[in-house]
């Protein structure tokens, strides 16, 4: 299905349920904000005490602020997980037929959903972060080289640094795209580990991470006025998770015409 194509199939699939569809993700935004903004303030207390100077906040020199990011970091994934995961199964009941849809207070009351949605989330991040740790070294490596000046050799090893630095960055983002489908993955397979649908999003995203990418690259400008985010936010929600259900009906398709195949030949 085209881009266009899908979006035009959710607008007259979600017409009318907009404002349900935007209270389903408006928690995990919500959540990811206010630990934003508790970061922001306890870096600008430390700031305002002396206990660090500005220049610490990019280079990392000080102890405290790397534990006080590793603990927000840590509490913010625990919170955010599941109100993402959440917000998956909820969109995953608007956009499909038939599916399983429990209240949101149910589901982040079991134990098992909270320990697959925190692992499934942090698994993906920590997978995205090494992906992203090589093309940060490769282009800290080529802006040192050539701040310092040199000659010809200095200058091609710059070059190919920057080059592998783009190939890692691009690496990165499609990792970061393919685990775009791991909440709604999640919510499909139950009986799988929140590892065992990481390891799958990246199979099931194959060939189809442009798909996120564009959809990201129509609504990024709507969304960010706050006239266009109550109303493009769920069109944007609602078209991906369209999108990865009509993707997972395309794979159960497949099987079961390989299934039927080996039947046949049997």
């Amino acid at each position: 299905m085209r881009i266009w194509e899908l979006i035009g199939y959710t607008r007259r699939r979600i017409r009318g349920r907009r404002a349900e569809i935007l209270l389903a993700c408006l928690p995990p935004i919500a959540a990811e904000l206010l630990f934003r903004l508790g970061e922001a303030a306890f870096y600008s207390l430390l700031l305002y005490f002396g206990a660090m100077r500005p220049a610490e906040l990019f280079t990392g020199g000080y102890v405290g602020q790397l534990v006080l990011a590793v603990l927000l970091t840590v509490l913010r994934w625990g919170v955010t997980a599941p109100l993402v995961c959440a917000a998956a199964v909820r969109l995953r009941a608007i956009v499909t037929d038939g599916a399983e849809n429990p209240p949101a207070s149910e589901l982040l009351l079991r134990g098992s959903f909270l320990r697959r949605s925190i692992t499934a989330y942090a698994a993906g991040r920590l997978m995205c972060f090494a992906a992203l740790v090589p093309a940060a070294l490769l282009a800290a490596y080529a802006y040192a080289t050539l701040a310092d000046g040199g000659g010809s050799d200095e200058l091609f090893a710059a070059s190919n640094a920057a080059a592998l630095a783009a190939v890692s960055a691009a690496m990165w983002l499609a990792a970061r795209l393919s685990v775009t489908a791991v909440p709604f993955l999640l919510a499909e397979y139950p009986e799988r580990s929140a590892l065992a649908c990481v390891a799958m999003s990246l199979g099931f995203m194959r060939g189809r991470k442009r798909t996120a990418l564009a959809l990201a690259a129509i609504y990024a400008l709507p969304i960010l006025t706050a006239v266009g985010l109550p109303i493009f936010l769920p069109e944007l929600a609602a078209a991906f998770a369209t999108g990865i259900s009509i993707f997972m009906k395309e794979d159960e398709y497949a099987r079961s015409a390989v299934r039927r195949e080996v039947r046949r030949a049997g």
